[in-house]
């Protein structure tokens, strides 16, 4: 939301409130004048407490944001150890796999060269 439409709004809402206030009001000079007081302190207030709890609410997510950005390169460089890690750790089954998948592609070769002269020897008979 633009801050500079909420205080708008807030200082109209006042405003309209404080018109609407002494235009109904059935009281005397005296007691409007004290009543308005009043009021214009209760809005000062408001509009002070109004002012801290905002700068707070901007040091809060200034805080977090810095909290939030150190979280996210701390996971990114955990997650990159661990990745490195896994690979460290997969790298000798990995040559074993790739072993084993080329001693397989061998047998399946060995075995249609097999297949294709079984089928000779058939279709010569």
């Amino acid at each position: 939301m633009n801050k500079k439409m909420l205080t708008y709004g807030l200082v109209v809402g006042g405003v309209v409130g404080a018109a609407t206030a002494l235009l109904s009001a059935p009281l005397s000079g005296k007691e409007l004048r004290k009543q308005v007081k009043e009021a214009k302190d209760e809005w000062i207030r408001i509009a002070n407490e109004f002012k801290v709890n905002a700068a707070e609410m901007k040091d809060s997510v200034t805080k977090l944001s810095k909290e939030g950005t150190a979280i996210i390169k701390e996971l990114a460089t955990d997650v990159k150890t661990v990745v490195e890690e896994w690979q460290q750790d997969i790298e000798p089954t990995k040559e074993s796999m790739q072993q084993e998948i080329k001693h397989i592609q061998q047998t399946i070769t060995d075995l249609e060269k097999k297949l294709q002269e079984g089928k000779q020897k058939i279709s010569s008979t």
